[in-house]
């Protein structure tokens, strides 16, 4: 794996030195920069949807989790009446 990426590196630096030296680096350079600066740019509604969206799951996981609890306890509790009826 470090071998195959070490690989790429070298091949894209000789490939950059093949077609124009420092002008074309500053070109890639410039060009990942662009990128990363559009997509820091988009990232804020994005981050915005997956945080409501982790939220609501962990509100119905809470919802879902405290009924289950009810219905178990219910349940335990039918069962104990069967069992051991009340003598009054």
């Amino acid at each position: 794996m470090l071998r195959l990426f070490s690989g790429m590196i070298i091949g894209s630096l000789m490939t950059m030195m093949l077609l124009g030296g420092p002008a074309a680096a500053d070109k890639v350079i410039h060009n990942a920069q662009t990128v990363l600066a559009t997509q820091y740019e988009q990232s804020g509604s994005v981050l915005t949807v997956y945080i409501l969206a982790s939220l609501a799951l962990i509100l119905v996981s809470m919802t879902r989790s405290n009924s289950k609890e009810h219905k178990q306890t219910a349940l335990v509790i039918k069962k104990l009446r069967r069992y051991h009826p009340r003598t009054t």
